[in-house]
């Protein structure tokens, strides 16, 4: 088994982001005083615009994360690691892009922020980010090398996007 240590740091940054945004919504039923539109802030024109758009993200977040680990199965760990019986997943939401995990629990928090009018959550969705572009590249790495996929793993970056779909291939 190849495994790709990204340190603990990374590891509690990315499960304690990710739990709030999970959890950010029973925050709002619960205790609505200090989750939804907290802090208070003056609203804006477009402001439900703006929750309509949030609303719409979030589900497609959840939906992608859905889609992605089925896809995944037995394949879907925390760890950044290549177990000796791994096969390099190309279908479902991965037959278009690299990291569909990442995408949608980024995106499912960036909808949550705007659906709550909440910057605390707009700052985690931003911690997210960084911490999924880190280990996406730790990923990337471990399953580009030798012992994992090589140039098999090379070939499907080419035609795949990262977080997005790509447009057009690599050439």
């Amino acid at each position: 088994m190849a495994r790709r240590n990204p340190g603990l740091w990374s590891e509690v940054t990315w499960a304690v982001g990710s739990a709030v945004s999970v959890f950010w919504p029973l925050g709002v039923v619960a205790d609505p005083t200090y989750t939804y539109h907290w802090p208070p802030f003056p609203d804006f024109p477009a402001s439900d615009a703006f929750q309509l758009v949030g609303l719409a993200v979030t589900i497609a977040g959840g939906v992608l994360f859905f889609a992605a680990r089925r896809a995944l199965g037995r394949h879907m760990t925390p760890a950044i690691q290549v177990r000796a019986d791994h096969e390099l997943v190309q279908n479902g939401p991965y037959r278009f892009i690299r990291h569909p995990v990442y995408t949608a629990i980024v995106a499912s928090t960036l909808g949550l922020s705007l659906l709550f009018l909440s910057p605390i959550l707009l700052g985690v969705a931003v911690v997210l980010v960084a911490m999924a572009i880190y280990r996406a590249r730790l990923e990337e790495e471990l399953l580009g090398s030798p012992q994992a996929f090589g140039s098999n793993y090379a070939e499907y970056a080419a035609r795949t996007g990262r977080f997005l779909p790509r447009l057009r291939p690599k050439s």
